[in-house]
């Protein structure tokens, strides 16, 4: 399973397992990290995820290449004097931060 276009790190994952040999094909692709976990959860496949999105009780497989480091990134605009801003943009910027 990978992310749709125009996910940054599907060219890489792709290209690490062409350069190892490894056959592969994409039986499910998505815009939804939730959409990605189910179809992993359902067994249609394996798929690269940030050990922080790895859910409780999926498997890893073994034998699979290294795979690059990703560039993680949020752009978002300034914050006006006196506003608490976006819960949820805050809440992104937060996990994106302790990822590093």
């Amino acid at each position: 399973m990978l992310f749709s276009p125009p996910c940054r790190w599907r060219t890489p994952v792709l290209d690490a397992l062409e350069a190892n040999g490894r056959k592969w094909r994409v039986v499910f692709d998505s815009t939804s990290l939730a959409a990605v976990q189910a179809a992993v959860r359902a067994g249609l496949g394996a798929a690269a995820l940030l050990p922080a999105c790895v859910e409780p009780g999926t498997a890893a497989y073994g034998g699979l290449p290294e795979l690059p480091d990703v560039e993680l990134g949020l752009i978002r605009r300034p914050r006006r004097a006196g506003t608490e801003g976006d819960p949820l943009i805050d809440a992104v910027e937060d996990v994106l931060r302790r990822l590093v």
